[in-house]
């Protein structure tokens, strides 16, 4: 018997927790200001505010992360300037601060200022690993300003710009032409484009000839960026013909990881060289089983004998079990001849 014993463990903070960020505005990034009329499109004085919403989610969940955080504060700083601390209430400006979401409801980006930046931080306690961690996220916005015959092609997110484990069903995105500031509607043709690296373009799925297009959680495969190009076709105008493109949105799909589980119906041993288990391969994702019947993923059984070493003879059989079908192999017959004093089976799930 051993007199004492100890253990030290060493984790590594990568393969501990992830954490996927960004802030999501309800308006776009960029305010068109026509000198002439000394107007701003759109107006965060109007009826409209403009909203900023931190999203903080640890990869392998959908649950935001920001109503458990402490320390939340937003700063603000035009370009070439410092930090300054927002201060909800003041200037126009108020935090929430459960959900952290800040309200802008004074125009910002007049006179000499062109750009501002907010910042928003916080600290998030990992309750598992029982470490704290910084959060920080910035977000630009800008203007861009010269006279009524100035035009500019803009697309943004207008309900989000993340998918959590295929919800919502759909993220809206909008495309507008604005001339100075004024959103022209007459006679324009929309092609909505996708890409995944930011650089090569194709037709986006399902495009119809719209000022806005609904991305679908199947159309984005962890990350990818939607444009739109905006034709005039309004012979009457200045710019007939002419073609204007927007600038990239950006969607996140930020969904959980399956999670696999096999399952023996008849235990872990067998007994005086008798006896059959059938093998069960359960996917989950957030808690909940996925491909229940096993008909729409397939599933890869491979086994290692009592040495460890890959059992090349052995292979899987599926069966029909409940309401599980025996085509994918989701489940599989194993019978005291495949397993020789030790095997571990293995499933890969596609």
């Amino acid at each position: 018997m051993a007199k004492t014993s100890a253990s030290f463990t060493l984790m590594d903070y990568t393969d501990g927790i992830s954490l996927i960020t960004g802030i999501d505005s309800n308006l776009p990034l960029t305010v068109l200001y026509d000198t002439a009329n000394q107007k701003l499109n759109p107006s965060w004085a109007g009826e409209t505010s403009l909203q900023l919403t931190p999203k903080v989610i640890k990869a392998g969940s959908s649950t935001s992360l920001v109503e458990t955080m402490t320390a939340k504060k937003w700063q603000r700083r035009i370009a070439g300037g410092s930090w300054t601390d927002v201060v909800s209430g003041s200037n126009g400006e108020s935090m929430n601060s459960t959900t952290g979401v800040l309200t802008v409801s004074q125009d910002k980006l007049t006179g000499d200022v062109w750009q501002i930046d907010y910042k928003f931080s916080g600290t998030y306690l990992d309750t598992v690993l029982n470490l704290t961690f910084p959060v920080e996220i910035t977000i630009t916005l800008s203007r861009v300003a010269n006279g009524t015959s100035f035009v500019v092609a803009r697309a943004y997110a207008v309900d989000g710009s993340q998918f959590k484990n295929n919800q919502p069903s759909s993220l809206t995105l909008k495309a507008e032409l604005i001339r100075g500031t004024t959103t022209d509607t007459t006679n324009l043709t929309y092609t909505w484009q996708k890409s995944t690296n930011g650089t090569a373009w194709s037709t986006a799925p399902g495009t119809a000839n719209a000022s806005t297009y609904e991305v679908s959680p199947s159309s984005v495969d962890s990350f990818a960026m939607f444009r739109c190009q905006i034709k005039d076709t309004d012979a009457n105008s200045d710019t007939y013909n002419q073609t204007f493109t927007t600038e990239g949105v950006s969607i996140l799909d930020v969904s959980d990881p399956y999670q696999a589980v096999i399952e023996s119906t008849a235990g872990a041993y067998f007994k005086n060289e008798t006896g059959s288990t059938i093998l069960i391969c359960r996917v989950y994702q957030n808690g909940q089983e996925i491909d229940p019947t096993g008909s729409s993923l397939t599933y890869t059984w491979t086994k290692n004998d009592k040495d460890g070493n890959p059992d090349e003879d052995f292979t899987a059989t599926g069966v029909a079990h409940g309401s599980i079908v025996a085509i994918k192999k989701k489940a599989i017959s194993v019978s005291h001849d495949d397993v020789n004093v030790k095997g571990v089976f293995f499933c890969e799930v596609n």
